[in-house]
Formats: structure tokens, sequence, C-alpha cells
């Protein structure tokens, strides 16, 4: 088994070919998945129209042409019904309170029971539609401990629970099939969301009866209970409504009820009302999402009050919503499920077993035992059960993404080290640039090709361990660049550390927290309004914005030191460390897998473009402060 340089060149170029016969056709299924579905939320609208002064019907039918197509409508829980009015809660002490102060004949008949209880929750409700949902649903969960009250005429309905109020507040009830009518008379398909995740059997029987009767185009489960995850899967597949799984927080069983359905999913970005329009070309763009929940201005934005109505600021933000999905590449309608394509265990088999061969140095191993590690790798991704193979890959992804880089690092700096005559600093830096980048862009597709498939796609599943990537990256860059460093007998003795030192050591710790803060969806540290604008302009006038991290500090520090900078100096191993910044960042770029691999493959060619360009611009200011032909700083 050849394991030196040019055994692990063919190792890299096999490697390449097989992951890219799982990353090209995972690609054009993206490509051809091209519609998006544009909702809004029917409460949300009913709640706004009144704010404006129009009835819900008028918002609704004023901002359907704009794009929406969908309403969603989401399970009535009782915490939702009291907040908006729809329902009363009183325990009985209040409500001997208000018999007192108003008296009626339900609260008098109420108060007359022999087993009426202070501290019961009392419901009061004017619809009776509502309260047959609320009688039935709650008899179901609370067996014999909800009692009807009396009622007063028709329209005044009562309950008592022998429950506390703060142990009822989640508790769902269903859709109002009245509503689901509404919606689709003005012209909009049903998107239902349920809320409540600890039904009864009984519960979910009425729910499935609900779904056969609204046959909503997409259902929102919501959080589920293992034990009914597979009954949900399997009635959205017989019904043929898709399910809908919120990008950012996937819920509980989300991921089984996917399985059981055949992969009949949708991803769906929802987030607070915001007027960013640029976030929902992104989210349809490089994250699959194929349904967009737009929530709706409250009040007229800052600077156009008494020029335009609440109304037609809504209608135009749902038109700039619209067109940024458009700008995208995608087409307003029906949204449809990616098709669930699954990984072949031979080509993972073939890519696990290369792995050892193409990013690990075997030469000083016995034949047998490398022989041994690359088939029992590739045998493993053969015989193992299917959630066995899943941490498998993802532990083999982990390795790679935390491992190339390092090796991208050290191949490009070697190279240059080991040249007799440097030749022009710009030179050898661009060189050094684009070599670390093909050999952590290789690691890419083969991280994509570990993990690319369908459950990675809709991020039911994900990478495992970006900040663990991220720090076996820069602990083992750091540590080589002290051993090189520091290599001789008894260093631990000769070796001082100056305070110097100590500082850029405690300011590269910083500069590592920040990158650790900010390496999610979410930042504890803000992120300052500079920046964002800068993100925003690159967003404008790119394909796609190459990350900060990468052209402005990682990429620029690899060339300063593939230039000489810092050789034989105290603060190249910190500069290497910066410079790994640059390789990590690519990396993770791949360890997305939701996100198309063109998108991944774009931003990384303008990273390394726009790195090329500042370490260039660095490089000619070190050359013009230090002389033509000085090498060191």
């Amino acid at each position: 088994m050849r394991t030196g340089h040019q055994g692990q060149t063919v190792a890299w170029a096999v490697l390449a070919i097989l992951a890219l016969i799982i990353v090209i056709p995972n690609n054009a299924l993206i490509s051809s998945n091209d519609r998006v579905g544009l909702a809004l939320d029917w409460q949300e609208i009913q709640g706004v129209a009144q704010a404006a002064g129009v009835s819900a019907e008028q918002l609704a039918e004023t901002l359907q042409p704009e794009g929406a197509k969908y309403l969603v409508v989401r399970e009535d829980t009782l915490g939702r019904l009291k907040q908006t009015g729809r329902i009363q809660v009183l325990n009985g002490w209040e409500l001997y309170q208000l018999n007192q102060m108003m008296s009626s004949e339900l609260g008098q008949q109420t108060l007359a029971d022999p087993d009426f209880r202070f501290q019961d929750t009392h419901i009061l409700v004017g619809s009776r539609e509502l309260f047959q949902r609320l009688n039935e649903r709650l008899a179901m969960r609370f067996p014999d401990k909800v009692r009807v009250l009396a009622t007063q005429g028709d329209n005044t309905y009562g309950l008592a629970i022998q429950v506390p109020w703060d142990q009822l507040t989640s508790v769902g009830i269903g859709v109002s099939l009245q509503e689901i009518d509404t919606v689709r008379a003005l012209g909009y398909e049903p998107v239902l969301e349920w809320l409540d995740s600890l039904k009864t059997e009984e519960e979910m029987a009425l729910d499935q009866n609900d779904l056969v009767q609204v046959r909503p185009a997409v259902l929102m489960p919501g959080p589920v209970p293992f034990s009914n995850s597979g009954r949900v899967g399997t009635i959205l597949a017989q019904l043929g409504i898709l399910q809908g799984v919120p990008e950012f927080e996937l819920p509980t069983g989300a991921a089984q009820v996917a399985a059981a359905s055949g992969y009949k999913t949708v991803r769906v970005y929802e987030r607070p009302v915001h007027t960013i329009y640029q976030e929902y070309l992104l989210a349809a763009r490089d994250r699959n999402v194929r349904l967009v929940i737009l929530h709706l201005l409250w009040q007229v934005p800052a600077g156009q009050e008494g020029v335009q109505s609440l109304v037609n600021a809504n209608r135009m933000h749902l038109s700039r919503t619209a067109a940024a999905l458009e700008a995208a590449g995608m087409t307003l309608g029906a949204p449809m499920a990616f098709l669930p394509r699954e990984t072949s265990r031979w080509l993972l088999a073939g890519l696990l077993g290369l792995l050892p061969i193409a990013f690990l140095d075997l030469r000083r191993w016995p034949k047998t035992a490398q022989i041994i590690l690359c088939l029992g790798l590739a045998m493993a991704a053969i015989v193992v059960s299917t959630e066995a193979l899943t941490w498998l890959r993802k532990g083999a992804a982990l390795a790679v993404a935390g491992l190339v880089p390092v090796k991208a690092i050290r191949t490009a700096v070697k190279t240059r080290d080991q040249e007799h005559v440097l030749g022009p600093g710009l030179k050898q830096g661009l060189l050094a640039l684009f070599q670390a980048g093909a050999v952590t862009l290789l690691g890419g597709v083969v991280v994509q090709g570990l993990l690319g498939d369908i459950v990675f796609l809709l991020k039911l599943d994900a990478f495992s361990g970006i900040k663990a990537a991220y720090m076996i990256t820069f602990v083992l860059v750091l540590a080589h660049a002290y051993w090189e460093q520091w290599s001789g007998p008894y260093w631990w003795r000769q070796k001082q550390i100056a305070p110097i030192e100590l500082m850029a050591l405690f300011l590269l710790a910083v500069a590592v927290l920040v990158l650790f803060n900010r390496s999610g969806n979410t930042s504890v540290i803000p992120i300052p309004e500079w920046e964002l604008a800068a993100r925003n302009f690159l967003e404008t006038v790119l394909f796609v914005r190459p990350r900060t991290k990468e052209f402005l500090v990682g990429h620029p520090a690899l060339m300063l030191v593939a230039a000489g900078c810092g050789k034989d100096k105290f603060y190249r191993p910190y500069l290497l460390v910066l410079a790994a910044v640059g390789q990590a960042s690519l990396m993770n770029t791949f360890v997305h897998l939701h996100t198309p691999f063109v998108i991944s493959l774009a931003r990384s060619l303008l990273g390394l473009a726009g790195g090329a360009l500042v370490g260039a611009f660095l490089l000619g200011i070190r050359h013009f402060m230090i002389g033509r032909g000085k090498q060191n700083a």
C-alpha cells in the first residue's frame, strides 16, 4: 500500500471523485426545487386589521395579490385564548367577587353548586363551538376533573376544572374548522400548526380527523412524542400533506415524523417582524427554506406616518419580501419536498477507507496495520446499523474538519520554508494560500460527501462539533508551531516565555472566544454596525458574501507567513494560528450541509480571492516599510 506523497495524491483524486458523485446530484436536486411558499399568520392578520381600522377579510384580500398564498392557522391553546380575550379565566374566589359586584344567573348557579370549589379553575366562554372543543379536549386530558357549569342563555358557557391554571395554559384544543372555512373563502390555502406536545391518544385521534377534513398544504406538528411520531408521519404521507420544520429550532420528534412520511418535509423560515429583506433571500437561497412565514408590521415605519396607511405599509412589506425571494432565483408557489435521496453505503465505504491514506501520515505504520485500518473503516460502512453508520460518518466528518486545515497550513508553510530561494514574497504568499485552499476545499467536498443525504440536507440531523473542529485546528497548529520553535533536548528548561508572549496568547484567546461566540446562528457579543453595513454591501455587490474572518484575517495572515514574515520570531506561532482561522472557516463553510454546495463553493472562492487581495496589500506595505528584498519582519 503506497502511503507516500504519490499514494496520497492518488487517494485525494479518488476521494474527490467519490465525494463529487454524491455532491453533484445533491446540488442538482436542490437547484431543481425552486418554488417557495409565502405565508401570513391568520391571527396576526386579525390583530393588525383591528389596529388599521379595517376588517380581517379586507386586509387579507389586499395582501393576497402581492404573493402570499397561504395563511397559518395555529392551534388554539388555553393561554392564547385567554390572551386574545376569547375566554375568561377565574378561580373560585375571583368568580365569587365578580358575582358580588355583577350578579348573574350563571354566577349564582355556579356558587350554589354543591361541587363548587374555590381552588378550581373556571373558564367562561361566549362561543358554543369553542365551548364544545374545550369541553371535549379537557375531558380527554383530565378525566373526571371537568364539570360543565350551568349556562346562561345561548351565549355564555362555563367549565370548572380541578386543575390549577398554570397547568392549563399550554393545553391545545385543536383548530377551528370555521376559521379554516374562512381562510379558504378568502382564496388562501391553510397551513396548520400544532402547539401542544402532551396530547393523549384520544386527542391525537381528533387532530388526525381534523387533518382528514382540512387537508392543509403544510402541517407544522411542533414537538411530537416519539410514541406518536411514526403515526403522525404515516398519516401525512397518506394524505399528501407536507411536514413543515422550523429551520432554527428542531422540535422533538421532527426527524422521526419526517422519516415516517418518506421525507415529505420542507424547511420553514419564521422570525419576528423585521424589514431586512435580504434575510428572506438568504433563507431560500442559502438554507433550503421552501416556506416563508412573514410577520406583519403593527405600525407604519418611522418617517412614513401620514404618508401611507398601515394597510399600504404591509402591502409594501409583503411586496418587498416577495421580490427578495424572486431575486434569490425562486418562484413563488406551492412548496415541494426534496426527493428523499440517501447516500450509497458502497460510496461511503470508499470514502471512509481512503481517509487515512489521504490525510494521515502512515509511512511509519506496518503494512498490516495500514490495511486493517483502511479495510476496517470501509467494512464498517457496509455492516453496521443505520444509526451506528450515522455516528461513524459524523465522527469521520469531525476528524476531517479538524485535521485537514492543519494539514493544509503545514503543507503550504513547509513547502515555502524548505525552498532555499524564496523568491518574491507576493508569489510565495499566493502559492501558499491557494495550495492550502485547495487541500481544505478537498476536505470540504469530502465532508459534503460523507454527510450528503436528505437528513442532513433538511438539517434533521447536523454536523456535530463546529466549535470542536475549530479547537482541534487551532490547538494542533499552535502545538506544532511551538514544537518547531522549541525543539531540542530539555527545551522545557531552556525556553523562557516572555511577558509579551503571554500578552500575545491572551489576545489570541480573546480572538478565539469571539470567533466561537459568532460561529452559530446567534451571537452574545454584538456585531458592530460598520460590520453589518459591510456585510450588506458585500451581499448586494457579490453573488454571495465571503466570510470576513477569511479574507480579512486568515488568508492574509497565511500569505504573510509564507512570505517569511515572523520567521524565527516569537510571534510566528500566533501568526500561524491566525492563518489557521482562514482555513478552519473555509472548512466550516462546507459543514453546513443544508447550504447548497455551489453557494459554499462560491463563498469560499470569493474569500480566497478577497484574501489574496488583502494579503497582497499587506505585503506591499511590508515591502515598502522594510525595504525591497528583506524577507524577515
